[in-house]
């Protein structure tokens, strides 16, 4: 290509001339081409990509594929959807936020299977799956925005759909501790405690009388809850659940001595604030905030407290002024009688595993309900009559239908009456429930147990109420009240009890257990994890085969979409303390001791110096030489020689100036977490004594600021999950710490000495 450059003029008498300068562009002409290809490419590309988006267009709106689309499932709909991007890039893939969920919820469920699935079909990555959860910021704790959320939710329901009940329960969780780099924080304590390791999680969790809804609003790590502890916590949950604009009515719980202590506590403040106030105070319930709280105990468990303390006592009550005695020995005999009829048993569901002492699952509802049963007692009833027992068995009959009657009446799920159990069905005004209640109370108010203890050569009977039957009482009473108040105040025509057990938490603790497979005691990490995928998906997992409870339908009041659509609202305010809150321990700015070292620090010191030298210097060779042992001049790092391969220098040999710094950072960090430890700011803080004692090599005016910056992280990064991961190997028996001066590891070894029993026997 020629192009003009310059022109001139010579006149030569009447003529004149011109003459032209022309210089040749040959590098332009082969940009303009390369450009031509380049848009007529992008225009092929454009009209291939119309005509894909066209077809697909086309045959989503054929009338075909609408009728199978419409007669999938929401899941299945979704996951077609997601097919139609397989002629897309990967990178070039978008899914919707349903997608995700949906993936999100197959990736948590098996993490295997997903990427086997991702293999074959076109899903989000698992990269993708972790963001996602990552954009939910949830604590331990009050999470103030779920309440705000909760609180628009419910302005849309009316006064009776606002009913509900708060249930509590503790989950066992496997104690171990990480370091997290984004919070700068340690996880895997307990919530509010330093040195105590988290073994379980307390969920609060509030349920609708009439809806079927669940909502976790609420969650803590806990080691060995106190009731002093228990105690304010319930009435902060109550409270917020309270502002948020829910009526609650009750709280349920199960048992255990903590759970007992806490209620007793809250309803004897209850009852001294109503005596100082000379006002008249009728029923075991607390008050909060002016409003009455009815406590109810988890039906299923008060059914097996009965039954395992009559494996190892005699039942005493007393039935229309006779008193009866109930052994377990009489149950025995009713099993054994009935297997001696052969294949064709009348009590075909009982097994040894009911019966057999050392065989009985104790934790197991299923267990104690199927021996107390209808079933049970007329078959007891037939033998005796035909001679195949001994008389005194009949003394089970009535307790036993006693007992399977109170579980009926107090976990009727139906409107109807199923198979003629009237006891099933839901109580109303004028039911026979009513009458059920106020014979069993009678009943039970009479029940003792006679346990025998030896001393010396004789054998005393001592008579004790056990706390199993003093609170299925304090529930049916509690029962009596909750339906009053139903029917006068809020307009109920029915109810159905089986809202105030713990079923829909324990099917919540179900589901995190069977996330990855079976994890029956996950670490604070996987139960958040799960506990987060659960609200997105709104639970959407199967019931297990060997549940300990029934399937409960309730769906998810208030999911956590929330936080992945708003991301102005995506902070959560914590306990994290601030720069102005830091406290620098005195002795550790001038007491810090170096430890025996055989070549690993300076080993470690290689590694990051690797990473340096590919994140920050990168080409500049300043920074190497000045950073590097070129000539091989330091001692320290014949270790490094060592691990080369083929003798040949792969690997980074820092200086003696940055292996000093390394080291400095190393002994600060160590020392640092001896002593007092904090579970927030760990790296600002150790930062900030760094900037103190720390010489740094770095000379380099281009690079100096970047590099102390990451030297200084990453070598911190190193030590505090090296640190974390040494006291989980304490926690888990794997390592043993003696004679040491770290707090934690020291606490991490009095816990694994104290439950080193009951992880063997698990």
């Amino acid at each position: 290509m020629l192009k003009k450059t310059n022109k001139n003029l010579k006149f030569s008498g009447s003529v004149r001339t011109l003459t032209y300068n022309y210089v040749q562009i040959k590098p332009f002409a082969t940009k303009i081409k390369y450009l031509q290809s380049e848009i007529s490419r992008l225009k092929n590309r454009g009209q291939s990509f119309k005509a894909r988006l066209a077809n697909a267009a086309k045959l989503s709106k054929e009338t075909v594929f609408q009728q199978v689309v419409k007669n999938m499932r929401k899941p299945a709909q979704l996951f077609v959807h997601m097919q139609m991007q397989c002629l897309k890039k990967p990178k070039g893939r978008r899914f919707t936020m349903d997608e995700k969920i949906l993936a999100l919820s197959m990736y948590k469920k098996s993490p295997k299977a997903y990427s086997l699935l991702y293999k074959y079909f076109t899903l989000p990555s698992s990269k993708a799956m972790k963001r996602l959860l990552s954009q939910i910021k949830l604590c331990p704790g009050i999470n103030p925005i779920l309440f705000e959320k909760i609180k628009k939710t419910v302005l849309e329901k009316d006064t009776p759909d606002r009913l509900c009940s708060l249930i509590f329960d503790e989950m066992s969780l496997t104690p171990q501790i990480f370091y997290n780099n984004q919070k700068d924080a340690f996880e895997g304590f307990a919530t509010s405690q330093v040195t105590k390791f988290a073994d379980h999680a307390l969920v609060f969790m509030v349920k609708g009388l009439k809806q079927n809804f669940k909502q976790p609003v609420a969650y803590y790590f806990t080691n060995s809850l106190q009731k002093n502890e228990l105690k304010p916590l319930i009435k902060c949950v109550i409270t917020e659940v309270q502002k948020s604009g829910l009526i609650l009515i009750n709280t349920v719980c199960d048992q255990s001595s903590v759970n007992v202590g806490a209620i007793t506590d809250l309803v004897h403040d209850t009852r001294a604030r109503f005596l100082r106030l000379d006002k008249e105070w009728r029923h075991d319930v607390f008050t909060i905030n002016g409003h009455d709280i009815i406590p109810l105990y988890d039906v299923p468990h008060l059914l097996k407290g009965i039954r395992n303390n009559l494996l190892s006592k005699d039942m005493m009550y007393k039935s229309n002024n006779e008193n009866k005695i109930v052994k377990w020995q009489y149950y025995q005999q009713v099993y054994t009688a009935d297997k001696s009829h052969g294949e064709l048993r009348l009590l075909n569901k009982i097994t040894e595993e009911h019966i057999v002492p050392e065989k009985i699952n104790k934790m197991r509802v299923k267990s104690a309900t199927q021996v107390f049963s209808h079933s049970v007692a007329v078959v007891t009833d037939h033998l005796i009559a035909r001679g195949d027992l001994p008389v005194e068995c009949k003394q089970l009959i009535e307790i036993t239908l006693l007992l399977d009657n109170l579980f009926d009446s107090l976990n009727g799920s139906t409107f109807s009456i199923p198979n003629g159990k009237i006891y099933k069905g839901p109580i109303k005004r004028h039911s026979p429930h009513h009458q059920l209640w106020l014979k069993a109370k009678e009943i039970l108010k009479t029940v003792k147990f006679i346990q025998k203890k030896v001393t010396g050569n004789k054998v005393c009977l001592v008579e004790t109420t056990i706390p199993s039957v003093t609170n299925f009482i304090k529930t049916i009473n509690g029962m009596e009240v909750i339906c009053k108040v139903l029917f006068d105040k809020y307009g109920y025509d029915t109810v159905l009890t089986r809202n105030f057990n713990q079923d829909p938490v324990e099917n919540f603790f179900g589901n995190i257990r069977s996330y990855g497979a079976r994890n029956i005691a996950p670490n604070t990490i996987s139960f958040e994890g799960a506990f987060k995928a659960l609200l997105l998906n709104n639970y959407n997992l199967p019931q297990s085969k060997k549940s300990n409870c029934e399937e409960d339908m309730n769906e998810c009041l208030q999911g956590l979409h929330f936080f992945l659509n708003e991301k102005q609202s995506n902070t959560v305010d914590s306990d994290v303390p601030t720069e102005d809150k830091i406290i620098l321990n005195d002795n550790l700015l001038l007491n810090y001791s170096l430890q025996a070292d055989a070549g690993q620090r300076n080993y470690v010191c290689g590694w990051v110096l690797t990473k340096c030298l590919k994140k920050v210097v990168k080409s500049c060779k300043y920074c190497r030489q000045n950073l590097t042992d070129s000539n091989n001049q330091n001692a320290s790092n014949s270790f490094i020689k060592v691990k080369e391969y083929n003798k040949k220098k792969w690997l980074c040999y820092p200086n003696e100036a940055l292996q000093n710094c390394f080291h400095d950072l190393q002994n600060i960090t160590e020392s640092f977490l001896k002593k007092d430890v904090s579970k927030c700011n760990i790296k600002k803080q150790i930062k900030s004594i760094a900037d103190v004692l720390v010489e740094y090599p770095f000379d380099c005016c281009r690079h100096k600021e970047t590099l102390i910056e990451y030297f200084t992280d990453v070598s911190i990064n190193i030590i505090l999950h090296s640190w974390c991961r040494s006291i989980n190997r304490i926690l888990s028996g794997k390592l043993t710490y003696v004679d040491g001066e770290d707090d934690v590891k020291i606490a991490a070894q009095t816990y694994y000495n104290k439950h080193r029993h009951y992880k063997n026997k698990r």
